[in-house]
């Protein structure tokens, strides 16, 4: 089956370099803004998007907070730019509202991690750069990355003190257990300046079909089908999530059971379709709701 070219896709807004505002992701933060947008739903605030002044009335959140907070949740796909659940949002809201589950935190990493979402496009970078089990990195490494990825991506330069603030806030999100940490994606080692990169738990059948979906509707827009390598290719979907081919094989095989997707691996390159684009069923699967 020949595959169709590669569609050139925009590229989104991305938020800043700067937009964590020297924080981490804080989950039980992020909480308190998805359970307050929740409960102002059919509300003539939620319909235009929840205010930061509402936030800073209605949570516990200090200023800073207030500010960097509601990005991480726009680039991790819980809300849009103006501040309103996604649909994913309004799942986690009414389902994990503490963000608990691993299916949700796989997908909070893929959501800011994505190259065609609103994260901050050093983030992908880096993932994409470093993330691979039994990797090992030194933080100036991770700083030196993200200046130089600043000045060639004409997103201006920025300092070097900069540089080391958003360093700290990315290596945190994946190491603090209030951020991603209990993905076990990465690990501090005794040196405060030295990570390795563990292999992760393992990510849910729903989780990686409610990533498929999102990315192949920006990254292979009206194609049938793709080469079932795109996916393994070092920047490619299945590296964001640290698989390997055997463990992209069981998750695709439990998919095409379901009848999301099928495989034609009668001669090479091997090819994969995406028979269903419902992620709402997938969402309901993901959070088991009937």
């Amino acid at each position: 089956m020949k595959t169709p070219a590669k569609l050139p896709t925009p590229k989104p807004e991305h938020l800043a370099t700067t937009f964590h505002r020297s924080f981490t992701l804080v989950r039980p933060a992020i909480s308190q803004i998805l359970t307050l947008a929740l409960s102002r739903s059919g509300q003539d605030e939620i319909e235009k998007g929840i205010s930061r002044k509402t936030i800073r009335e209605q949570t516990h959140l200090g200023s800073v907070y207030v500010e960097a907070m509601p990005r991480y949740a726009w680039a991790m796909g819980l809300l849009t730019q103006d501040l309103r659940l996604t649909n994913f949002g309004v799942y986690t809201a009414h389902y994990d509202s503490m963000l608990m589950s691993v299916g949700t935190q796989w997908l909070l990493h893929f959501n800011i991690s994505n190259p065609f979402t609103a994260g901050p496009s050093f983030w992908n970078e880096i993932v994409g750069a470093y993330f691979r089990s039994g990797n090992e990195f030194s933080k100036s490494q991770i700083d030196a990355d993200i200046l130089a990825h600043c000045e060639k991506d004409t997103l201006g330069k920025i300092s070097l003190e900069t540089a080391q603030q958003t360093g700290t806030a990315f290596l945190g999100t994946y190491t603090k257990a209030d951020g991603l940490g209990q993905l076990h994606i990465l690990k501090k080692l005794d040196s405060s300046t030295e990570y390795h990169v563990l292999q992760p738990l393992e990510v849910p059948t729903w989780a990686f079909a409610y990533a498929l979906i999102s990315y192949w509707e920006r990254a292979y827009t009206d194609r049938l089908s793709i080469n079932l390598d795109d996916l393994t290719e070092p920047r490619g979907l299945a590296s964001l999530f640290l698989m390997g081919e055997a463990a992209l094989n069981t998750v695709l095989n439990e998919l095409q059971r379901h009848g999301v997707v099928d495989l034609f691996r009668t001669e090479k390159p091997y090819q994969l379709l995406l028979l269903s684009h419902d992620k709402e069923m997938v969402l309901r699967r993901l959070y088991g709701v009937e």
